[in-house]
């Protein structure tokens, strides 16, 4: 699928106007000033730009010059919570910021910037009152949930969030260990080449290669692919294709089914099987920040319920599986591991 090309106003330089401001409001002042929606700032071509409660935006930083050219990550970033004005040329909006991992760590020495991102963010409960002359560009933060198995994948150089800041309590939530290896190092998107997932309910985490052990029986190419759709997404039950097909719910309602059919991933389509049969893998070699965690797990989901129920594949399950995503460019394969936590093939 071709990348959309972003829309950026970040090195247009905005109009300066000479702004009779009385400088920072404050909060008994804030309380009293006409609220707003919205607030507009126009760019060197006099081409108008509509800011708005609910939105996020890149920030001009102190000491950065506007009309030059900067990396995103040079910029603030802040979501707007609410608007209000002096008068026309004195806007102010309240905004939540983003923190960096460096600002992070300055009040929380524990938290570790080399387990992040370049494009990461901390979404803090921090605010400030800031003054609209300095909001440069839309932004967008991606939510990133290393838990979720339907997160939405992104670019590798879209900002993306894991965590928030407690500010007053110098607290991380949720607790970094939640989503980190074994090994208790957390998985960096820009440093980390391969991380391997395991989708089990009781599981749901991600893991470095060389934290991982490899599994004690020996199986050739069918069996490992066979035993990694075998990971099922929605339980932990150590359940075989065949224990589905065989368990008594599910022979109630499978008298129509063919016997003629041998093995019970015959009546799925084969892209579906070749999907559900991929290890779960991220990482800068592994297809990006989110990987294929969504795609496989789509694809194991649809075979573990229709293998379940007895009922047949949704005829639009293409719109449910992204086939492509769920096998990492190259196609290549990867060392098999035992998940550390429940044994299952990863």
């Amino acid at each position: 699928m071709p990348r959309r090309k972003k829309k950026s106003h970040l090195t247009r330089k905005k109009v300066t106007k000479a702004k009779h401001t009385i400088g920072i409001p404050t909060d008994s002042e804030w309380r009293t000033m006409p609220d707003f929606a919205s607030f507009v700032v126009a760019d060197e071509e006099g081409d108008p730009h509509t800011f708005s409660v609910k939105e996020t935006a890149f920030i001009l930083p102190e000491g950065v010059l506007p009309g030059k050219e900067h990396h995103p990550t040079a910029y603030w970033i802040g979501r707007i919570k609410q608007i209000r004005a002096r008068n026309d040329e004195d806007v102010w909006a309240l905004v939540q910021w983003y923190w960096s991992p460096q600002e992070v760590n300055s009040v929380i020495k524990s938290f570790v910037v080399s387990d992040c991102g370049q494009y990461e963010r901390i979404l803090s409960d921090y605010y400030d009152y800031v003054s609209t002359a300095s909001f440069c560009d839309h932004a967008i933060v991606m939510r990133y949930d290393e838990r979720a198995i339907d997160q939405e994948t992104f670019d590798p150089d879209n900002f993306y969030c894991r965590f928030d800041l407690e500010y007053r309590a110098r607290k991380i939530l949720p607790n970094v260990t939640r989503t980190a290896c074994c090994c208790g190092v957390c998985y960096n998107p820009d440093r980390d080449p391969v991380m391997h997932f395991c989708p089990r309910p009781a599981c749901r985490a991600a893991f470095h290669q060389e934290c991982l052990k490899r599994p004690t029986k020996k199986l050739d190419a069918a069996a490992r692919a066979r035993k990694f759709i075998e990971s099922w997404p929605d339980t932990d039950e150590k359940l075989s294709i065949e224990d589905l097909v065989s368990s008594r719910s599910c022979r109630k309602r499978r008298k129509g089914l063919q016997s003629s059919i041998s093995d019970p991933l015959e009546q799925f389509p084969e892209e579906l099987v070749e999907a559900a049969q991929q290890q779960i893998v991220k990482g800068v070699q592994a297809g990006g920040v989110v990987g294929n965690v969504k795609a496989v797990v789509a694809a194991r989901q649809l075979i573990y319920r229709s293998l379940l129920d007895g009922s047949s594949l949704p005829t639009n399950w293409e719109d449910k599986v992204d086939v492509e995503a769920a096998i990492p460019p190259p196609r290549q394969s990867y060392p098999v591991f035992a998940c550390p936590q429940c044994q299952s093939l990863i």
